[in-house]
């Protein structure tokens, strides 16, 4: 089963971070052309909401059953001086967690705005900070000892 989780959550991070880019894409050439918010806009912008909040429960999951999060706080002394449990265990963990927070604040406030300027700024920008994290915490195969592809 965790073997699984961990296949779904790694090579799901590519729709993730798809959907992610493609709702950015769209509210930066709408707010340069000023184009109404529509509904493919919403759907983009929502679409990442879900597929982010689907991720994150693989991902809770396999923090909380899985030997490399959860498990290394309870049971390796000195994991901190590790960097690949210290990754895992600690960096990972809670900077995702604030990755789909501020996604979910991004969609939250394009809601709740009347304009459409302010609805695409609002994904535009909260969006943005969210894929640069996920970007820079996600364990990418090239980093040592790390990640896999898939």
């Amino acid at each position: 089963m965790i073997t699984g989780l961990l296949h779904l959550h790694s090579s799901f991070r590519y729709l993730v971070l798809l959907l992610i880019v493609l709702a950015i894409a769209d509210a930066v050439v709408a707010l340069s052309n000023g184009k109404a918010f529509n509904k493919t806009s919403k759907m983009l912008a929502l679409g990442a909401l879900i597929l982010s909040h689907i991720q994150l429960i693989v991902g809770l999951l396999l923090y909380f059953l899985g030997s490399k999060g959860f498990n290394i706080i309870m049971n390796v002394d000195g994991f901190m001086k590790d960097a690949a449990s210290r990754f895992y265990a600690v960096e990972h963990f809670s900077m995702m967690i604030i990755a789909i927070a501020l996604v979910t604040v991004g969609y939250s406030r394009s809601k709740k705005q009347e304009e459409s300027k302010r609805k695409y700024k609002a994904i535009a920008i909260f969006y943005s900070i969210a894929l640069l994290i996920i970007f820079i915490m996600i364990p990418w195969p090239f980093m040592k000892e790390f990640g896999t592809w898939f």
